[in-house]
């Protein structure tokens, strides 16, 4: 018997999941009142939803800190994720002798006791703790100073906890490429869900996702904008100062069903990025994307950074 322990829904999984699972598997996802709740764990498939207060209470807890500083964030994030692992840690069928567990539960589970004598694969949802410190420093090492580069990070203890079940999982399964490269040999790298495109995006425009903060690379794309011959259009918040982008003629926008519409390539030179949608999306339109490993994507969906030159008319 295998037990599935699930959180917020990716359609990747849910195709893998969805082909794996045999009848006398038991499915767990949080969930309020044995329903998903909210779309985020509606994975249409036979599933026993629970954990309803530690549910309620992190959704709270993610309006409260919306709006908070990066790190404080992530505190409230880990918090709560602990929360619900522990609820549902308490529904897992004892006959489970395998686990497929995804990522954001394993430290929690791990430090229950629950994955001795099991097996257990990960379905991975972002880079790991210690991996994404890495980056981060990198990321400072180039840029310099920059106020948000402190954002999100872990508590080291919590950080080597899941370093130390990931090395114990027999198997770690992720669209990711730049998390697959991790674990050679170890990973089963699934598709990302992307249709392909039916032509060049008829935008000649060049756009930055942002947010514009350290980790997506907004140092990187302020002095590649420099010499764009029309405004850099920028979507999310400035979170790097108010004056960031001086000197850089840029064009603020936010997302809506014709975000893409003028666009034709999008700087992307982001440390690290756990779930790339809109670039898959963009992907699908004939946008050009110019972006790094960090991005997740698969190598023949982008190009890198030196080879960006604007769309021509």
């Amino acid at each position: 018997m295998t037990a599935w322990v699930l959180d917020e829904v990716w359609p990747e999984y849910r195709e893998f999941i969805a082909a794996r699972m045999r009848p006398d598997d038991q499915l767990l996802a949080p969930g309020i009142a044995g329903r998903p709740g909210l779309a985020r764990y509606t994975w249409n498939l036979p599933i026993t939803h629970g954990a309803d207060w530690a549910t309620l209470g992190r959704h709270l807890s993610m309006r409260w800190v919306r709006d908070r500083p990066g790190r404080d964030r992530q505190q409230a994030y880990l918090h709560h994720d602990g929360r619900v692992a522990a609820a549902l840690a308490r529904r897992l069928d004892y006959h489970a002798a395998h686990l497929v567990i995804e990522q954001s539960f394993l430290p929690w589970f791990a430090a229950s006791g629950l994955l001795g004598g099991r097996s257990y694969d990960v379905l991975m949802t972002r880079y790991p703790l210690g991996t994404l410190h890495q980056k981060l420093d990198a990321v400072a090492a180039e840029c310099g100073a920059s106020p948000t580069i402190a954002d999100y990070r872990a508590d080291a203890a919590l950080a080597e906890a899941e370093a130390r079940a990931l090395d114990g999982a027999a198997g770690i399964v992720t669209p990711h490429h730049g998390i697959a490269a991790l674990f050679p040999g170890k990973a089963l790298l699934l598709d990302w869900k992307i249709a392909m495109p039916k032509g060049p995006a008829i935008g000649r425009r060049v756009g930055f996702l942002g947010p514009t903060v350290a980790r997506q690379g907004a140092y990187l794309v302020r002095e590649m904008a420099r010499d764009l011959s029309s405004p850099l259009i920028v979507f999310g918040n400035d979170l790097e100062g108010g004056d960031f982008w001086k000197g850089v003629e840029i064009e603020r926008r936010s997302f809506g069903p014709e975000w893409l519409g003028d666009i034709g390539a999008i700087l992307h030179p982001a440390a690290m990025t756990n779930q790339p949608r809109r670039l898959l999306r963009a992907y699908e339109q004939g946008v050009r994307i110019y972006a790094t490993p960090g991005s997740g994507l698969d190598p023949r969906h982008y190009l890198p950074l030196w080879e960006f030159s604007e769309v021509s008319g």
